[in-house]
């Protein structure tokens, strides 16, 4: 019988998008070592597709989303919550006001991912990353990357509005075929044009397709790290593993 580890709770403010929110939740489920119901780890769950689009608010200075995401935030400190992950790469560009309201430690899928490229992939030298607008026009990542040795290289813009069609189609319909063949091939013009050794999947809606690729037995021509699941892997680590 495996131990959550000093009873911890996990809370998750999701819906951006809902779709990618349950499947991370699932990946949770699925990478924690449990055999029983009882052996699984504790979650608290805000599921909010009503907070403000973050793109939106970012391209068009719309209504921004942080008192939403704070609120948000706040509901789950009060159960309360032991850490708070956010599954979604566009709203962690927001995280440092986010994170100035609120006492609870909130997880950073950026650095998250980086850190499992790093532990998976140690020889990598050159990443590109496929996100949304924010994560693309910011280079949200290029900071941590370049902190670890690794270039960041980044892509023109006309293949990012390609990945931003995937990134659409998805929400929409999670078992396109054509959003499956799009995003197999921006992969693949990465690491023929770019000559890149690696790819983060730096939007949780392309978690939905490597999951499912996964359970397909399809392999990619280069190592891939996908943001969701490597936050699912941080909070499964965080809950059951004891404090060395």
């Amino acid at each position: 019988m495996i131990k959550i580890k000093n009873n911890k709770v996990v809370g998750i403010l999701g819906g951006m998008g809902p779709r990618a929110t349950v499947s991370f939740v699932e990946t949770m489920i699925d990478l924690t070592p449990a055999k029983k119901d009882w052996e699984h780890i504790p979650i608290v769950i805000d599921n909010n597709p009503q907070i403000p689009s973050r793109t939106r608010c970012y391209l068009f200075n719309e209504e921004s989303p942080v008192p939403h995401m704070v609120n948000g935030c706040q509901k789950l400190a009060a159960w309360p919550v032991d850490i708070i992950a956010i599954p979604c790469n566009s709203a962690c560009y927001f995280l440092p006001q986010v994170q100035s309201e609120i006492a609870t430690p909130i997880v950073n899928i950026m650095e998250v991912a980086v850190d499992r490229l790093m532990h998976e992939y140690s020889d990598v030298k050159k990443c590109a990353v496929i996100g949304g607008r924010i994560t693309y026009t910011e280079k949200t990542y290029a900071p941590f990357l370049e902190k670890n040795g690794v270039s960041y290289v980044h892509h023109d813009e006309m293949l990012q509005k390609r990945v931003e069609e995937v990134i659409e189609n998805i929400k929409v319909n999670a078992d396109s075929k054509k959003a499956h063949e799009d995003y197999v091939g921006i992969v693949s013009e990465l690491q023929v044009a770019h000559n890149v050794d690696a790819v983060i999947l730096g939007c949780t809606e392309f978690g939905l397709i490597e999951s499912e690729r996964n359970r397909q037995g399809e392999s990619n021509i280069i190592p891939i790290v996908d943001s969701s699941r490597a936050l699912a892997l941080f909070l499964v680590d965080f809950a059951t593993k004891e404090d060395e």
